[in-house]
């Protein structure tokens, strides 16, 4: 059903990675949702006044909530497709971020509230009264969430959608809930137990629990998070198939939407060559990336000479001192620059974010390992630490 809806509502529906196709399908999935959780709260609402049922009128709340969030996130969809303007000239992607942020929030919030209600059940020792209707309804529901978060969880992972891989998750969790809805009426209607309340205290802090983690997943991408490592590689990987790239390093992600997406990179290139013909090299790079990812790619060259035999013995003496102070230590970016009678070897040390050293103490031990000609050549390292997962 799926690829059919996809194949009458979306033109070149296949090409997920144009932002075009990909706003179509958000859209497609919000107003499936909107239209099915209108039908679950109207259906559950019905039963749940004739059975005076709470727990079935607090499911059928739950829907409309549900029916909001794919309002939320329908109206994401369609700011977030807006192209970049004066005051936003990344675009709006991010804000389907905010979207599935506020999706999170409203979990979190009906958990607490369903925590409550079921408390208050316990305390006053609520029945109600249910008939086979009730249960066909509540099963019909359960099947329609399970298709439903199956749907969003689909087209979500076609798109790398964080707001309609939230919206699959808090319908899977609706499966939870309405199933322990129709497990304590069936529990009430056939061994006359009273047991709602205590399953809705297990539901509602399950709801809060995933609230909380979607909360995070979707400020992450917000505040700036690590570039994805398959992605990388295979980037990086690229780069240095192609002849005359000696090496690369610096290596920075900044995403603004999921198919936003600018890197930056130096990349190593013999000094010998002429400039003109490794502008050209970094060019097509860049111009490669640009097809074959949809990244935005800034190369900075760097100019190294790699048969320069002083530089090679002091690079591996450097090297081999810092594995010494710590395999977790790397350099890149190294070079000597002659200055009058003194010659200072240039290079940047990554540091791990969690290395308990500080610079002056690496610096220090780095200059006792290496135990070069004082006064004649000088350690100058420049730290960072590391934009990529090493």
């Amino acid at each position: 059903m799926i690829n059919l809806l996809r194949r009458i509502f979306i033109k070149d529906y296949k090409n997920v990675k144009e932002p075009e196709v990909r706003t179509a399908h958000g859209k497609l999935a919000s107003l499936f949702g909107v239209i099915t959780n209108v039908i679950l709260f109207v259906a559950k609402l019905i039963f749940g006044i004739i059975a005076s049922s709470i727990s079935i009128i607090a499911d059928s709340i739950n829907n409309l909530s549900d029916t909001g969030n794919s309002f939320v996130a329908l109206i994401g969809f369609k700011i977030s497709a807006k192209p970049a303007d004066k005051e936003h000239p990344f675009g709006h992607q991010r804000l389907e971020y905010l979207a599935g942020l506020i999706i999170s929030i409203v979990i979190v919030v009906l958990g607490g509230n369903m925590l409550v209600q079921s408390i208050q059940r316990i305390i006053n020792n609520e029945t109600s009264t249910y008939t086979h209707w009730t249960f066909i309804i509540l099963g019909v529901a359960i099947l329609l969430k399970v298709y439903q978060s199956f749907f969003n969880y689909k087209v979500g992972k076609l798109i790398d959608s964080v707001t309609l891989k939230a919206t699959a998750l808090d319908s899977l969790l609706d499966v939870f809930a309405t199933s322990a809805v129709l497990a304590s009426a069936l529990v009430s209607f056939y061994l006359k137990l009273n047991i709602d309340g205590y399953m809705g205290i297990i539901v509602s802090l399950v709801v809060a629990y995933s609230g909380i983690k979607m909360i995070k997943e979707t400020i992450d991408p917000l505040i700036g998070k690590a570039a994805d490592k398959d992605l990388v590689n295979k980037v990086m990987a690229d780069i240095l198939s192609y002849d005359g790239v000696l090496g690369v390093h610096d290596l920075r992600a900044h995403s603004y939407g999921p198919t936003k997406i600018y890197m930056s990179i130096h990349v190593e290139v013999n000094s010998d060559v002429d400039v003109v013909t490794s502008h050209e090299l970094v060019d097509k790079i860049e111009t490669d990336i640009k097809e074959k990812y949809q990244i935005e790619l800034v190369i900075h060259m760097d100019p190294i000479d790699p048969d320069n035999e002083e530089t090679i013995l002091i690079l591996e003496k450097v090297q081999n001192a810092l594995h010494v102070i710590s395999k977790d230590l790397s350099l890149h970016d190294f070079r000597l620059v002659k200055e009058k009678k003194i010659k200072k070897a240039i290079f940047e040390i990554v540091i791990p974010f969690d290395f308990k050293m500080s610079k002056e103490a690496i610096l220090k031990e780095l200059n006792e390992v290496t135990a070069l000609e004082p006064g004649k050549i000088i350690l100058e390292p420049t730290f960072e630490t590391p934009f990529i997962e090493q």
